[in-house]
């Protein structure tokens, strides 16, 4: 993953964040549950999928950041065949 690849991921995750904010925004207090806020069911599906979404696609990030061991320090192995030493 280069430095392009890691800025557009998390500029998707910026803009699901944005949408996250927007639905948060149209909360409103419940008249008749004190302490409790009320949101329109459209914003509330939009606040769901992007709090999720946000969720898959930061896993993902850390799932390609995080490699293997084996991946940070290739090895290179030469081999050779022996000599016959009989004669």
């Amino acid at each position: 993953m280069d430095i392009n690849d890691l800025d557009n991921a998390l500029h998707e995750i910026g803009q699901m964040v944005l949408v996250a904010v927007n639905a948060h925004e149209s909360m409103m207090a419940s008249d008749s549950a004190p302490g409790f806020f009320q949101i329109p069911e459209e914003e509330s599906e939009l606040l769901s999928f992007s709090v999720y979404d946000i969720l898959k696609r930061v896993r993902a990030l850390k799932a390609e950041l995080r490699q293997p061991e084996s991946a940070k320090a290739p090895v290179l192995t030469l081999l050779r065949s022996r000599p016959d030493l009989s004669a």
